[in-house]
């Protein structure tokens, strides 16, 4: 069994073993003399700590802890009761006044894995020069005065900076200094390959030319390493790249250390030090870098020394983390102030959007028992995926392409239905470009996500009942503002309860070609979730009645979901066409399916169904020829 020690006001962590049949853990200045001779004794700094606080004991293969002190003890936030001795386990974690101690046990990981305990140590060095250079320029009181953002006031900060980094590397260990080294080597060879996802091929040589020309010797050793991994850099191979990355990085970085000599390593390590540690006073500290990878699809921060990222549609570990649980809310609260909205105790979990149009979900004490968590949907800039590229990704075919565009072109209302996570937002994005230009659209959302083509389009963002304001702006009132609007269409983010009824009145009421997002599992559960949002702003609407304004409202459900290896696509077209006499339930008939799997991607076949609306999708020469529908073959 193995502890990880941490405390709260930041002031360090450690890993620690269990080495021996029973350990006791005391106060810092506490006497251990009237403990057993054989015991072990591990002292926890703080003055709130007794000696003993508590014990933990070896029971066969099993271990139990025994509380002792007079502050509390709590076990997973249950307080423990003196002297009674209660069975522990990896997982759990054990919280005395600002001390955090979790359990785990150590297990065999992949090479990349492997870097987490080295982290430790680095995390340890760079948040010690952190504070320094924190407490030397008065951060908190400059960071609120005028002269923060001055290029003046950031020059002196880096000189610090600067001072504080070399006079720290003066006094490391060769060995950390190497460990220094891989960190910043494993970036430089991540955000190559990450860059291969970038079409555009002149603008990536430019600036990695530029990032090569600031450390020359991190350059000549990148390209060592790429070619002993075999990593090919194209946008065909990005996964295999990084597989190869992730599996083989640390035996060749072993096999190629002895080329860095005593200054490269301190040049690299000086570099990488001073970046993290401006990422982390002007930026989002570490997952700055996650910010930057146009790979990555989505940010997981569980607790600040836990991070999870999404790449190619699957979960991984990443293998850094904040320092402590301050750096991680320094961030949050940057993310608010950058999007005007605040987060504290009182309201303790907030919605953000950054400014590229990343979503931001943070949940800060007392909500989150075990410290605060962060969330970040990644929707900007050059993670933007538009409708060609879900082609290239296997989300659809041609077809179904050519069918969508024909489809908004023609002003028809449509539903992108999908569970969490399936892609909804981005097929929406991408059908956008289909819009005419010219048309006047109204996007409404609860937080901004949406980046529709189209010149003419105004974007309505709700506001949740805060501290600085005591009235809320619903998704409801803004749809019904819209209608008010002269739009030709309402686009709405996401459809999620009473704003259903008002969505699909807009749809019914000139206002064709309109388009939402919901959450469902078929285009069949679609409809009956439809009902289900209806009335929770109409509960005296017969369902009878909804249903047939379901049915005239909406004629095409796109169903989106996440397959099992991780990639995302549409599974279904469907055309809403009616109620079944005998039923009363509402008929979905599907256009395109999805019939299988090959390789990576997903085969999509028509079904042999023509939508009713067929004859609109048809384009009619001058001399009175119809086109060819090879849309459906």
């Amino acid at each position: 069994m193995q502890l990880k020690i941490a405390y709260e006001d930041g002031s360090g962590r450690e890993i620690l073993a269990l080495s021996g049949d029973e350990t006791y853990f005391i106060g810092e200045n506490g006497p251990s003399s009237n403990l057993p001779p054989s015991a072990t004794v591990v002292k926890l700094r703080g003055s709130h700590v007794s000696s003993p606080q508590f014990a933990l004991r070896r029971s066969g293969s099993n271990w139990l802890i025994q509380h002792y002190g007079r502050n509390p003890t709590r076990l997973d936030d249950q307080p423990l009761r003196a002297g009674m001795p209660v069975a522990v386990q990896a997982g759990m974690s054990i919280w005395v006044p600002n001390v955090m101690i979790e359990l785990f046990e150590p297990v065999a990981v992949t090479e990349t894995i492997a870097l987490f305990p080295e982290q430790e140590r680095v995390l340890a060095l760079q948040t010690q020069i952190h504070e320094r250079l924190l407490k030397d320029t008065q951060y908190d009181r400059l960071v609120k005065s005028s002269d923060f953002g001055r290029d003046e006031t950031r020059s002196r900060i880096r000189e610090r900076l600067d001072t504080f980094i070399k006079e720290a590397l003066d006094q490391t260990p060769q060995d950390l200094t190497l460990l220094i080294v891989k960190n910043a080597v494993y970036r430089w060879l991540a955000r190559r390959v990450a860059r291969t996802t970038r079409r555009d091929v002149s603008a990536n040589a430019a600036e990695l030319a530029r990032e090569d020309q600031d450390n020359r010797r991190l350059f000549d050793v990148g390209k060592a390493l790429i070619n002993s991994l075999q990593l090919k850099l194209n946008f065909e191979s990005t996964r295999s790249d990084f597989l190869q990355l992730d599996t083989r990085f640390g035996t060749a970085f072993q096999a190629r250390q002895n080329l860095f000599n005593a200054g490269d390593r301190y040049e690299i390590a000086h570099a990488h030090l001073r970046s993290n540690i401006e990422d982390l006073m002007y930026r989002w500290g570490t997952i700055s870098e996650l910010m930057d990878l146009d790979i990555i699809s989505e940010i997981m921060v569980t607790r600040y020394d836990e991070i999870y990222v999404e790449k190619f549609g699957l979960l991984e570990r990443y293998p850094f983390a904040f320092a402590n649980e301050r750096q991680l809310m320094t961030v949050i609260e940057r993310i608010g102030i950058d999007s005007k909205r605040s987060i504290n105790e009182s309201e303790a979990m907030a919605d953000f959007r950054m400014p590229d149009g990343s979503r931001v979900n943070a949940v800060i004490p007392p909500l989150a028992v075990k410290g605060a968590c962060l969330t970040i949907r990644k929707f900007g800039g050059k993670s933007r995926l538009d409708i060609n590229k879900l082609i290239s990704a296997g989300a659809l075919n041609e077809p179904m392409k050519a069918f969508l565009e024909a489809a908004v072109r023609a002003r028809k209302n449509i539903v992108v239905s999908g569970g969490t996570g399936s892609g909804k937002t981005t097929l929406l994005n991408s059908l956008s470009q289909f819009i005419p230009i010219g048309e006047r659209v109204v996007a409404v959302e609860d937080t901004s996500e949406l980046q529709l083509d189209g010149v003419h389009v105004v974007y309505l963002q709700s506001r949740p009942k805060t501290a600085e304001s005591e009235t809320s702006v619903t998704i409801r009132d803004l749809v019904r503002n819209a209608l008010r609007m002269r739009p030709d269409r309402i686009i709405v983010g996401e459809c999620r309860g009473a704003e259903a009824i008002d969505m699909l009145q807009a749809m019914n009421t000139g206002h064709a070609g309109s388009m939402t997002t919901a959450h469902a599992n078929t285009p069949h559960d679609m409809m009956t979730r439809l009902e289900v949002m209806v009335l929770q702003g109409q509960s005296s609407l017969p369902v009878t009645a909804i249903r047939q304004q379901i049915v005239a409202a909406v004629e095409l459900v796109v169903q989106l979901n996440r397959l099992s290896n991780g990639r995302r696509a549409i599974t279904e077209i469907s055309e809403v066409i009616g109620i079944d006499p005998e039923t009363g339930m509402i008929i979905v008939e599907p256009i395109f399916n999805l019939v299988g799997r090959v390789g990576g991607g997903a085969i999509h076949s028509f079904t042999g169904y023509l939508p009713s609306f067929v004859a609109e999708l048809i384009d009619v020469g001058e001399d009175g020829s119809i086109g060819k529908l090879d849309m459906f073959v």
